[in-house]
């Protein structure tokens, strides 16, 4: 076995792209100013958002963003009769960044292949497109770049859908997801505190640490 055989597969996006994505990341943080409110959309299917537990898996994705962060979803900021193909686009230019939660094929399932309906491809697109942080959410794996799945549309034209595989190897010590969180943190403010994860390896995420 050679040497790259012997990595894990912590991501399906080749190293390049991942080091780009965290520079941008980064560049986002950077930029934003200060006492700027951060807003993360939850893009979940209503068969989701209306089970019993809810309210702890909306806790789960705020306990695994950073502090501060607005969370919306729909049920918060649209009316049931809405239609979305209209409003969405203007919308999602006053979010910050997306969580998506997808369905297995089979409920109760461990896969690690989910997959989102018409609607939340079309909302992880405009995001996408919009170059802002675009995270999965699995109560097994925490929060996932999008950018580290594997994707594969399918359905009629007009309808696809979008499945998305979690890495093997995944890790939530990965830098593209601390790249993406920093770019969702809060902007500090005058006299707070530096954060530490300014390391070079985030830069060069497939690089040999330090």
């Amino acid at each position: 076995m050679n040497a790259t055989e012997a990595l894990p597969n912590d991501s399906y996006a080749p190293p390049a792209r991942r080091r780009g994505y965290v520079q941008a990341m980064r560049k986002i943080a950077e930029m934003r100013p200060a006492d700027t409110l951060v807003r993360v959309y939850i893009s979940a299917p209503p068969s989701v958002i209306e089970r019993p537990n809810w309210g702890r898996r909306l806790e789960a994705v705020r306990d695994a963003l950073p502090g501060g962060v607005e969370l919306l979803y729909f049920n918060t900021v649209f009316p049931a009769d809405i239609d979305m193909a209209k409003a969405w686009p203007e919308f999602a230019e006053t979010l910050d960044g997306l969580v998506v939660i997808g369905k297995r094929k089979k409920a109760g399932s461990l896969g690690r292949t989910l997959q989102l309906g018409p609607v939340a491809r079309t909302e992880l697109l405009t995001l996408v497109a919009q170059g802002k942080p675009v995270l999965l959410h699995t109560l097994e794996y925490g929060l996932v770049p999008v950018l580290d799945c594997a994707p594969n549309r399918t359905g009629p034209k007009g309808r696809e859908r979008l499945k998305l595989k979690i890495p093997d190897g995944w890790s939530s010590e990965a830098p593209t997801l601390r790249a993406a969180l920093t770019a969702l943190a809060p902007p500090r403010r005058e006299g707070d505190a530096v954060q530490a994860d300014q390391s070079a390896h985030l830069v060069h995420p497939s690089g040999p640490p330090h």
